[in-house]
């Protein structure tokens, strides 16, 4: 850092030359001048002033530096600062000389402090009064220093402390000596400082910059890391006059600072009692005696030892002063005991005897109560002892039970999960075998309705099929007919009449799909059967497995019941009820009940003993409903999805009777069940397949439909009847399904979109009331039940429309023909009217009879 000099008051530019030399003694002078801002001038150590009258005898450096740097007595000298950098050797020459001159500061501040020391104890030898707290200095052998001539006794600190300790108020003059005392203390310095930063103060100047106390190195531009000593010094002092004034360690000051404090809590009581105005008997000599404790029990005070050695009274206390008076606390008033006694009588005394002696008693009363009550728990502690000394042998065959059943359950489940995912495998391979077949029978009925829509079209010419196509499209023609005589001859051997064709759900199978679905079937029911092969009876017999579970139940119920294992049960026995489930396929005609198989049986009594009543919150009683809930739906639901075919009527009355009585029989199957909904929106999105891709209405004229025999018109009344047996199908579902979404795909999607267009194109004759009829008879009552007024459901108008457009018809019919035709004609359009009565359309009922004259 460059050092700062002042120019001299001449002004003009002057050549400054520095050598090495001279850069040495700047240095020294920097230091010099370092040193008188940073310490007081009185302060400064010898060697410092000796070297800077060196300096100025030497006359080398005619540069003078002020004592401060920054006056307002040299505001008006003008000059130019010169800044001379200097080189690294005077740089460590002056770091050396620093620290030289900091050694020689602190063993002049340690000179400085023993030489307080000294003055501070002669100050306590001269005035004892104050620092010794004592009356008088007596030597070992108990006599005067001073030959025995007693010392003056202005009262010290151990004066105001014994004054304090008797809990009395002291007297203005031991006041005023404590605040002298305090004085004294503070004007002999012991008192630490706020601000340890020595100041460096002027008389010449006005002005104390913070920077010029700042003791850092400014040539280096360096913090400071230096302990300031001083502090710690003066810290060190105080601490040893204060162990020197009171004569012992930290530790003794704090025992006897206790103990005053609890002396002065004994007697501040008896200073309140002493206030009130008036006493009682009994107050004056409790207060008394306690005065006297009070005053036997602490250490001697200044007044008796001053009473004991002058006899007279001490100064500062008040005359007739004595050790018998009772001190009440108010300002320095003083006054005796009373000098009049409430008078005491028998009465008070009986009284106050009985107030003991029923205080007595009723802690005599606490103690019995007392007494009794550990009574009562060694009696009950003794019958617990021995009822455990009793249940020994049945808790070690409890905990023995338990141990083998976790061990049980443990290894059931590791085997079951073990043999789950085979499980799995064999029901998907099941499902994919139904699958293929339903999937191979819709495709091949899409097919003979494309074929025969081809067939019976006007232009024929613009059917031309390539010769591959063509043999196929025979082939098929071919199957399709012999499946029909094949049908038409079991019905003629069952003697069944009225069938129309169309109503047949064309889903026999050639002879090579059959046998590859029973080869098919018989290797997934053997592998389902050794499946467990390699597995213990106690772990694949649902029967045995049911065993231990009812053991633990009726052993243990209350366990059974804090361990769920109702709940957990339908879960545990689900892998070998769907092994056992695998074959079973409810839309079969000669499928067999669930309630018939070998699980239902096993698992329908499980849980219940002879004689024994169920409680209806056990969870034994929903096991089947669960099973049912989480099993059976799940399975159901999968044939809805890939197997069903919702023209099938035999698989959709199959599926139907199944549903209706889990929905009978088992609570578990309602709207709240995720399941149940599951399977109700499987069963709808199935159905509405089937009316976007399997539903075909042909349009023909009507000099077409006339000719009966024709393939044309075979073929129209057979898709017609397709449709009504369809929509017989969705109906079935009533009850099970939501009404509003039957009523949207038979009546909206299905009724008033392919069959009323059939109907309009049909000949008015007793064939098509008769499909009308059919028609009629699906639909559900509970529909109508509800209607109020004369008209039906909107959905059907266009079928109350037709009906009496078609009873016009015959009757402009019968004008024309024969009396015989007449009569018939008369009969439908009755029928006519009794359909319209059947489907709630009053309203046109009631017309046609007025019309006709027809009796309703």
């Amino acid at each position: 850092m460059a050092s700062t000099f002042r120019k001299p008051k001449r002004n003009f530019r002057r050549k400054v030359e520095v050598n090495d030399s001279e850069d040495e003694e700047n240095s020294n002078l920097s230091n010099a001048c370092e040193a008188e801002n940073n310490e007081d001038s009185s302060e400064v150590p010898e060697t410092a002033v000796v070297k800077k009258e060196k300096k100025k005898k030497s006359g080398k450096s005619k540069v003078v530096v002020p004592a401060s740097i920054l006056s307002f007595e040299d505001e008006n000298e003008e000059g130019e600062v010169f800044k001379v950098k200097k080189p690294s050797h005077s740089r460590r020459v002056a770091k050396q000389l620093k620290k030289e001159r900091k050694k020689e500061k602190e063993e002049q501040e340690k000179i400085e402090t023993k030489e307080k020391e000294q003055e501070l104890k002669k100050e306590k030898t001269e005035d004892g009064d104050i620092y010794s707290g004592d009356d008088m200095d007596v030597d070992s052998n108990g006599e005067d220093s001073e030959g025995d001539k007693p010392k003056r006794s202005g009262g010290g600190a151990h004066v105001f402390k014994a004054v304090l300790e008797r809990g009395e108020i002291p007297d203005a003059h031991l006041i005023h000596m404590a605040r002298k005392r305090r004085q004294m203390a503070r004007e002999m310095g012991d008192v630490i400082p706020l601000d340890d930063t020595v100041k460096v103060e002027k008389a010449n100047s006005r002005l104390v910059r913070d920077d010029e106390n700042d003791v850092s190195d400014e040539e280096e531009e360096r913090i400071d890391f230096t302990v300031n000593t001083l502090a710690k010094e003066r810290q060190k002092i105080k601490d040893d006059f204060l162990a020197a004034e009171h004569g012992s360690d930290d530790s003794d000051h704090e025992r006897e600072w206790e103990e005053q404090q609890i002396r002065k809590g004994v007697s501040l009581p008896q200073i309140q009692s002493n206030q009130q105005p008036s006493y009682s008997y009994d107050q004056y000599y409790s207060q008394s005696a306690a005065v006297q404790d009070s005053y036997s029990s602490s250490s001697p005070s200044p007044y008796t030892a001053q009473g004991a050695i002058n006899g007279s009274t001490p100064a500062g206390v008040p005359a007739g002063f004595s050790r018998s008076a009772t001190y009440v606390g108010a300002g320095d008033k003083r006054v005796g005991p009373p000098k009049e006694l409430p008078p005491i009588t028998v009465g008070d005394v009986t009284r106050r005897l009985k107030e003991r002696l029923e205080s007595l008693q009723q802690v005599h009363r606490a103690r019995v109560l007392d007494v009794q009550k550990m009574e009562d728990n060694i009696k009950f502690s003794e019958s617990t002892i021995t009822k455990c000394e009793g249940d020994i042998g049945a808790l070690e065959e409890r905990y023995k039970f338990f141990q083998e059943m976790r061990g049980y359950v443990r290894d059931l489940v590791e085997c079951l999960n073990e043999k789950v995912p085979a499980v799995n495998a064999l029901e998907a391979s099941m499902l994919n075998c139904l699958k293929q077949r339903a999937e191979k029978l819709v495709k091949r009925r899409q097919e003979d309705v494309k074929d025969q829509s081809q067939e019976y079209i006007t232009n024929k010419s613009s059917t031309a099929q390539v010769p591959a196509v063509e043999e196929a499209r025979q082939r098929r023609v071919a199957e399709r007919e012999a499946r029909r005589a094949r049908r038409r001859r079991a019905r003629q051997s069952q003697n069944i009449a009225n069938h129309h064709e169309g109503l047949s759900s064309d889903d026999e199978e050639s002879q090579l799909d059959i046998t590859k679905a029973i080869v098919e079937r018989d290797r997934i029911r053997t592998e389902s059967q050794k499946l467990f092969e390699d597995v213990v009876d106690e772990f694949c017999k649902l029967k045995l497995i049911k065993a231990r579970f009812e053991e633990w139940k009726d052993l243990y119920g209350d366990t059974y019941n804090d361990a769920y294992i109702g709940l957990c049960l339908p879960k545990l026995f689900s892998p070998l009820i769907r092994l056992d489930l695998i074959e079973w396929n409810p839309l079969q005609v000669n499928c067999p009940d669930f309630e018939e198989m070998r699980w239902y049986e096993t698992l329908m009594f499980y849980g219940y003993k002879e004689g024994q009543q169920l409680e209806d919150s056990d969870q034994d009683l929903k096991l089947l409903p669960t099973i049912v809930d989480k099993i059976l739906l799940s399975r159901i639901k999968a044939l809805v999805e890939d197997v069903w075919d919702p023209m099938s009527s035999s698989e959709t009355t199959n599926l139907v009777r199944t549903v209706r009585k889990l929905a009978t029989d088992y609570p578990s199957f309602s709207s709240d069940s995720k399941n149940t909904q599951a399977l109700v929106q499987a069963v709808v999105k199935r159905m509405r397949k089937t009316l976007d891709d399997d539903v075909f209405m042909p349009l023909y004229p009507k000099q077409v439909l006339e000719d009966r025999k024709s393939g044309a018109c075979a073929f129209f009344n057979r898709q017609m009847w397709t449709c009504i047996k369809l929509l017989n199908n969705i109906l079935k579902w009533s009850g099970i399904c939501d009404d509003g979404v039957l009523q949207e795909m038979a009546l909206d999607s299905l009724l008033n979109r392919y069959i009323m267009l059939g109907l309009s194109n049909s000949e008015i004759n007793s064939s098509t009331l008769e499909k009308v009829q059919v028609i009629t008879s699906t639909f559900p009552k509970d529909w109508f039940s509800g209607l109020q007024d004369d008209n039906t459901l909107p959905q059907l108008q266009s079928l109350c429309r037709f009906l009496v457009h078609a009873a016009n018809s015959l009757d402009k019919k019968a004008d024309t023909g024969k009396e015989s035709d007449k009569k018939e004609t008369r009969d439908l359009i009755k029928q006519v009217s009794k359909l319209l009565v059947n489907i709630h359309a009053l309203d046109h009922a009631l017309s046609l009879a007025s019309q006709f004259g027809l009796r309703i």
